[in-house]
């Protein structure tokens, strides 16, 4: 289709918006009244969630659906008077000059610290009345930036449509986000200016909602590590309190920066904080990597207020960063605007499509030529990015087709990342019940001059394994896992297996509940301790030579087969979940055996071995009666209680 057919349907929609829903685009730019851009200003049509803001440059670009055409479009910025237009009556790509509010600007209120703290408890306690009190499902645009500030070079560049469920903010339970559409442009030297890759940065509008998740320097519990001063001030002209709050000397605490309530409800409608030098320490061992080092992070929220409660409007994290291999700066910068919000029976987002925290955008993202949005409300690109997006018809042609050959490194680094996000880790305690012997004694004899004589009494009792369990997670339901156990006490219980396993959700809402279930093929050996015994000489057993001053011997049973589990988990924290497993065991092959083992020596080199009841070596009595079979046997019925680690 060529440029020439395009216009003239361009044309004919104009002609005919009568009878068919449309939308326009506004543009323009933000400043004050010297002509310094204003950043971060909001545009917003009112009595509406329609909105953006302006980028580093002042400018910014807005859809405007046909229904709000005789609205009006409000441009705010913190410290500056309002202006409104009439939408209908908006021509051409406006040149905005806002005015200095000065009225009431920095005016210092004299308040008693203890009247002060009383008026942050109050905001504090009205957050489940100013915010929303039902679950909400938000449709916004997420931006994702990485790049080198002195050269001017974008490692990558990424944007998203991201679709986010989340809880009433009575409660601090999570969210859920649905990666909807993507694209971005990656610098094929990437490998060579930075050895990390980010994840999590699709779930900022969740995790970094202060007021949602009750940051520290909210929250009334925390008042004691901070120093606060409140000033009269203004915010989108309307009356507001600014509090500026800092550490008190010798307080750890992550954060410095100010808040903006409003002077009727309370409502927090705008925050800015920085890390502190003890936020910067925890967040470098955070990323636990010595060749990149944290110098500086600023997140900033702004709330507005629509249909009587107010919800997230943006959120950004910027993080100045030094590479210390390269010696360069480095920024991390994430974005996030809410363009639509929905509170009419808003469920989760069905398991399969959720995004995990886990999830690296820079792997996850589309490249930027599979993709075509229209009708998008953006954050309109700074003029050094849209070097990426935004080219001549011939240059955008030749650059967003070619393919570059990433380097080798890179390439494994990604194809390494990809398979470590996807591995999770279970550590757990397993529980069951063994049916002990009642009378009995053994005599081993591996050699002429090596005699074992013991008797054997002993009652049932719980037995206890320290289990670990690595899976590979195929998609949001099914994974392969190896596991391997070992018993907890003096007798033996050792298990290693390879499974499938399945899980659900239950409860897809908040803090997930989730349905597990499994089948395994497992090898076993579980044995009764019969005793430690000096050994003065060394001897052969099982085809192993053993020399070790101590021996333990135990009598039981090898066996393979199946196992089937059904189980609970939930999520803890980002990486962390709880599970409880029940298990049933199907044998389908049992062997009577003695095990002996090594308890002396260097601990790794301790040798192990089993040989059959049945052997020539081995005289083995239950109730006065010699037998080849041990009536010593664990429940195939078992319990297990864990923890589940996910990068």
């Amino acid at each position: 289709m060529n440029k020439l057919y395009l216009i003239r349907i361009f044309i004919f929609c104009l002609f005919f918006s009568n009878k068919i829903s449309a939308q326009s685009t506004i543009s323009g730019k933000i400043s004050d009244e010297t002509q310094q851009a204003l950043p971060g200003s909001s545009i917003y049509i009112k009595d509406s969630y329609i909105g953006t803001v302006s980028n580093s440059q002042g400018t910014f670009k807005i859809n405007i659906p046909q229904k709000y055409q005789y609205g009006k479009l409000c441009i705010s910025s913190i410290g500056y008077q309002t202006q409104e237009f009439d939408l209908n009556k908006i021509k051409a790509s406006l040149q905005v000059k806002l005015q200095q509010d000065t009225a009431q600007l920095n005016e210092v209120i004299v308040m008693p610290k203890d009247t002060l703290l009383a008026l942050l408890r109050r905001a504090y306690g009205k957050i489940k009345d100013n915010y929303s009190d039902v679950d909400t499902r938000m449709k916004g645009f997420y931006r994702e930036t990485y790049y080198e500030p002195n050269k001017g070079e974008y490692l990558y560049f990424g944007e998203a449509i991201l679709d986010i469920f989340k809880t009433t903010y009575s409660n601090t339970t999570k969210g859920q986000v649905k990666l909807v559409e993507s694209r971005m442009n990656k610098h094929p030297l990437y490998e060579n200016y930075s050895s990390v890759m980010w994840y999590g940065g699709i779930h900022l509008p969740l995790n970094s909602d202060n007021v949602k998740y009750r940051a520290s320097y909210l929250s009334p519990n925390d008042f004691k590590k901070y120093d606060y001063t409140i000033y009269k001030d203004k915010l989108d002209d309307k009356p507001t309190y600014r509090i500026e709050f800092k550490p008190k000397e010798n307080q750890k605490a992550r954060y410095q920066g100010k808040f903006y309530l409003d002077t009727v409800t309370l409502a927090y409608l705008y925050s800015e904080c920085t890390y502190t030098e003890y936020g910067i320490e925890k967040r470098n061992k955070y990323l636990g990597t010595h060749s990149l080092q944290v110098k500086q992070r600023t997140i900033l929220l702004k709330y507005k207020h629509w249909n009587e409660k107010y919800y997230l409007s943006y959120i950004s994290d910027k993080e100045k960063l030094f590479n210390k291999k390269t010696q360069s700066n480095l920024i991390q910068f994430n974005e996030f605007l809410t363009t639509n919000i929905n509170i009419e029976d808003a469920q989760p987002i069905p398991f399969t499509e959720q995004s995990e925290y886990r999830d690296v955008f820079y792997l996850k993202s589309k490249d930027i030529q599979e993709s075509n949005w229209q009708n998008q409300t953006l954050i309109q690109a700074d003029s050094s990015l849209n070097k990426l997006i935004e080219y001549s018809p011939n240059r955008a042609d030749l650059l967003l087709h070619k393919k570059h050959n990433l380097p080798k490194g890179c390439q494994f680094k990604q194809k390494l990342t990809k398979i470590l996000t996807n591995i999770y880790t279970d550590i757990y305690i397993e529980t069951k019940s063994s049916q002990s012997l009642t009378s009995g004694n053994i005599i081993y004899s591996p050699s002429s001059e090596t005699v074992f004589n013991k008797s054997i009494r002993n009652t049932n009792q719980q037995e206890f394994s320290l289990g670990i369990k690595m899976g590979y997670k195929l998609n949001a339901h099914l994974d392969i896992n190896y596991n391997w156990q070992e018993a907890i006490g003096k007798n033996i219980s050792d298990l290693e297996s390879l499974g499938f396993a399945y899980e659900t959700p239950i409860i897809n809402r908040g803090n997930q509940l989730l349905l597990m279930c499994g089948v395994n093929y497992f090898f076993s050996q579980d044995g009764h301790h019969i005793g430690d015994f000096k050994s003065e000489t060394n001897f052969k057993a099982g085809g192993k030579k053993f020399n070790a001053d101590k021996i333990a011997l135990y009598v039981g049973q090898k066996k393979q087969g199946f196992s089937f589990d059904l189980g609970l988990r939930t999520k803890l924290k980002k990486f962390y979940s709880l599970f409880i497993t029940g298990s049933y065991q199907f044998n389908l092959r049992e062997q009577d055996r003695l095990f002996i083992q090594e308890k002396s020596g260097f601990f790794l080199t301790r040798k192990k071995t089993n040989i059959s009841l049945k052997d020539s070596s081995i005289e083995y009595f239950e109730d006065g009666l010699q037998t080849s079979k041990t009536s010593f046997d664990t429940d195939k019925f078992y319990l297990k209680v864990g923890i589940r680690v996910m990068l």
